[in-house]
């Protein structure tokens, strides 16, 4: 009897182990680190209290205000990001997913490759194609008597250089996402739809729609967790630019831990932790939001 109590606690013993190692211990160490004041190749680590934590909050100092800027450049990239890839994947999906559509493997092949591309060669690419002076893209507006369109280095075309190479590198893997979804809509409900003279467009709001809203939920959810890491694209292709403008959390962060003059790693994870907690409660805000517009639906 006691070798069967103490099976279960062998068997995720592994787990536990791995957990620990790998997320616990680094979670107090991190927050240990954000107590002090540690230049990365500095053999000396100075504690210091709340200090890091005051720098954040202290809206008067320049600290916070690349914080909190960083933060809304953020929250911009979210905003503008997000609902174009989801409309893009959903549509893509729907796409894929018509009977009329002939070589569906290949367009999805086609759809789903760019994700195999690692983000540097995508910023670079798109780089190169949104280059200012010799860009792919305002050699071909040229010929239309359009001329140079400053994709790199003016708002708002910054904006829409990013959201455009992040969308084209990510919407493969979430248009294979709501295409499962799709999938799994019985079709009766679409032929009882058309029994009671819904036509295509209300088949769509009323049957496609509520029957992808769990996917939705979840496409939505990993792409705001995936917007706040956003770091190689603006690092790439704008250098942060015009000024400040588009520099996000995560770039602003390695800048301040990896600054050549004087690396801030202390005030580095501070900053870090800050934002963790930031995005859970983004996470948590959108789960909670999404779980009670579906239990509305039950009713």
């Amino acid at each position: 009897m006691r070798t069967k109590k103490v099976i279960p606690y062998i068997l995720i013993l592994p787990h536990a182990v791995f957990f620990g190692v790998f997320f616990i211990f680094p979670l107090f160490k991190s927050v240990y680190m954000s107590l002090t004041e540690w230049g990365l190749f500095q053999g000396m680590i100075k504690y210091v209290g709340l200090d890091n934590y005051e720098k954040i909050f202290d809206f008067s100092g320049y600290r916070s205000e690349y914080f909190w800027k960083a933060i809304w450049v953020t929250v911009q990239f979210v905003i503008y990001s997000v609902p174009v890839l989801v409309f893009v994947a959903t549509g893509l999906a729907l796409m894929l997913n018509s009977k009329k559509l002939k070589a569906k493997s290949l367009h999805l092949t086609a759809t789903f490759v760019p994700t195999a591309l690692s983000v540097t060669v995508v910023a670079v690419m798109w780089r190169w194609i949104l280059n200012n002076h010799s860009g792919l893209l305002n050699y071909v507006l040229s010929f239309f008597g359009i001329g140079k369109v400053p994709w790199l280095t003016d708002l708002p075309w910054v904006w829409f250089s990013i959201v455009i190479a992040t969308v084209w590198w990510t919407v493969g893997w979430n248009t294979v996402i709501l295409l499962g979804g799709l999938k799994k809509i019985p079709d009766s409900l679409y032929d009882s739809a058309k029994v009671d003279g819904a036509n295509s467009i209300q088949r769509f709001f009323y049957v496609t729609l509520p029957g992808l809203k769990q996917v939705m939920m979840f496409v939505v959810i990993t792409q705001v967790l995936a917007g706040f890491g956003l770091f190689a694209q603006p690092q790439l292709m704008t250098g942060g630019g015009p000024g400040r403008e588009t520099i996000p959390i995560m770039l602003h962060i390695y800048g301040e831990a990896f600054n050549p003059s004087r690396p801030r790693m202390g005030y580095a994870t501070a900053m870090s932790l800050i934002t963790g907690v930031i995005v859970v409660s983004v996470t948590f805000l959108q789960y909670y939001l999404f779980t009670r517009s579906s239990k509305e639906d039950r009713r």
